[in-house]
């Protein structure tokens, strides 16, 4: 560190100071394993930075800084393996029309992503990793291995693919800022027999204001393959609705925190009859999230919302069972 902070040369007609930031973690080469260590490591030499940088920092398992991004790139590390090992798996959640549409018997639902744990074979549910994904800058690549699955799972099944109407699939904001993404979004559907119109892109509010012209174009670039497009957790960034015009989407997806209270709270009622006003204002068409009961959706019919998702529509379950006939024994079970 010493040597590197006394370096100096010269560059441009400046005189360059580099110093440096070193995390170091103390371990027993017969415990432990590579992801953990090197997790502990890139922790410590964060903090270094954090706290000033020309210093070296020990890693200490009492410090919660470290520990948060210790665990964060435990994540990032599992989901480079996962995605290597093949361990991604794709569950889907039905979302239900609340007016009568055209083609009643086409199916319109979200994709959903599971990493399988390889000891235990369990499916861990996405919160955790999509925050370490996105803060290693793993997201693009995980955003890439989901539509690649998704587009090969309905090529090797054309029967249940002529059933879909319209498949949701997220993407990060990174995905949205990377040329190379939308590239590869063209390339990888003039190779598959899925048409481009079926599916749906979904970006968050937040993702989509944070740099409104990248967004612009990149919708407008994906558009024109004939996708469509929604913003995801609508409402809950209470950013101004001037610059919707800017975005051609197809749906507003109401925030979840929403919808959960509307039967209860009269703000958020409030706030899910205007969105569906505005939506109706634009012509675009409003998904609730979080239904999760008979009397939300009796509220969203009158509040006149387009679409429900939700536990009370249909839980999640493995891609490869939604276009199984429902199973008479569970449903009286789940009654």
């Amino acid at each position: 560190r010493r040597v590197v902070a006394d370096f100096r040369f010269a560059h441009e007609g400046r005189v360059i100071a580099p110093t440096s930031s070193i995390g170091l973690v103390a371990f027993d080469a017969t415990e432990g394993d590579f992801a953990h260590l090197f997790a502990q490591a890139d922790a410590a030499c964060f903090t270094a930075k954090e706290l000033g940088g020309n210093r070296v920092q020990m890693a200490s398992g009492g410090d919660r800084h470290m520990h948060d991004r210790r665990s964060a790139m435990d994540w990032a590390v599992r989901i480079g393996d996962a995605i290597e090992q093949g361990r991604l798996r794709l569950y889907a959640q039905g979302i239900a029309a609340l007016k009568p549409v055209a083609e009643p018997h086409l199916r319109h639902f979200e994709v959903l992503l599971r990493i399988e744990d390889p000891t235990t074979g369990e499916l861990l549910e996405p919160g955790p990793y999509i925050a370490a994904a996105e803060r290693f800058r793993f997201a693009t690549r995980i955003d890439r291995a989901v539509l690649a699955l998704t587009l090969d799972w309905f090529d090797a099944h054309p029967t249940e693919a002529a059933e879909v109407g319209l498949i949701g699939i997220n993407l990060s904001g990174a995905s949205v800022n990377d040329d190379e993404f939308a590239q590869f979004i063209e390339e990888r559907l003039a190779h598959s027999n899925l048409p481009p119109q079926r599916l749906c892109f979904e970006i968050t509010e937040t993702s989509a204001v944070r740099d409104l012209a990248q967004a612009q174009r990149f919708i407008q670039r994906i558009r024109a393959l004939g996708c469509k497009f929604a913003l995801d957790d609508f409402g809950a960034g209470f950013c101004s609705f001037s610059y919707l015009r800017s975005l051609d989407v197809d749906f507003f997806k109401i925030d979840g925190s929403f919808v959960r209270d509307v039967h209860t709270s009269p703000l958020a009622l409030a706030i899910v009859r205007s969105i569906a006003e505005i939506a109706r204002v634009m012509r675009k068409q409003t998904v609730a999230e979080y239904t999760e009961s008979e009397t939300i959706r009796s509220h969203l019919v009158a509040l006149g919302v387009d679409y429900a998702q939700g536990f009370a529509i249909e839980r999640p379950r493995p891609l490869d069972t939604l276009f199984a006939p429902p199973d008479p024994t569970a449903m009286r079970h789940a009654s």
